[in-house]
């Protein structure tokens, strides 16, 4: 998938369901892109966030790279699959509205509106590469993902 087609397949779903949710868009398709390598790495058929299962989800066994400890480790973890792109997006935003360790994004979101405080809030807390923020707004800024933020007629 090219990154157009990416952002065609997933940018609509994002912006409906992260409406709901008061949430900005363009995060939730740069963290996509990110996290899936625009597609080409998704888990399962639709986990392109790389969320992990807990007990009682859905999940599949995924060999991945972390940053622990100053480096990068290879593992196997489990992590969530999903059944449809409705249901990852709408994990993607229950995650961002009701974890608590994403309680000072959300605050930060509400009352500024401003993506990049916010992906600088919630970056360090969602991923262990220390430079993750920055690649998340990269990639908003790189494919006008912003557009998606706002309100169509």
């Amino acid at each position: 998938m090219t990154p157009d087609e990416f952002i065609a397949w997933l940018g609509p779903v994002a912006q409906r369901v992260c409406r709901k949710y008061g949430l900005p868009a363009s995060v939730c398709i740069a963290q996509g892109a990110l996290e899936s390598g625009w597609g080409r790495y998704v888990i399962g058929e639709y986990n392109l966030f790389g969320r992990k299962a807990v007990a009682g989800d859905k999940s599949i066994t995924v060999t991945t790279q972390e940053y622990i400890n100053g480096e990068w480790v290879t593992i196997n973890d489990e992590f969530k699959d999903y059944d449809s792109l409705d249901e990852a997006v709408e994990d993607w935003c229950v995650l961002m509205t009701e974890e608590p360790a994403y309680a000072d994004a959300l605050a930060v979101w509400q009352e500024t509106h401003d993506v990049e405080q916010f992906v600088r809030t919630m970056g360090p807390v969602y991923a262990t590469d220390p430079e993750y923020a920055d690649k998340v707004l990269a990639t908003i800024r790189a494919n006008d993902l912003t557009q998606y933020d706002e309100v169509m007629a």
